[in-house]
């Protein structure tokens, strides 16, 4: 996964990216662009998993008030 990748599916700015992982933005301005750490691709794709989960729940909630 690049660093662009990985701003794009969750949808944020590198500063975002690197407060969803817990890291400085320096950190994640280091990575090398075309190829992040592999341990922090499968932090990303979690975090962006817990994120569609959590919005699925909240439209279902919605869908039953209805």
């Amino acid at each position: 996964m690049t660093r662009d990748e990985a701003i794009e599916l969750l949808g944020c700015n590198l500063s975002e990216l690197a407060d969803s992982l817990g890291i400085t933005t320096a950190a994640v301005a280091r990575w090398n662009k075309e190829q992040i750490p592999q341990l922090r691709e499968y932090q990303i794709r979690d975090i962006a998993a817990d994120r569609l989960k959590s919005l699925e729940t909240q439209q279902n909630v919605a869908h039953a008030n209805n």
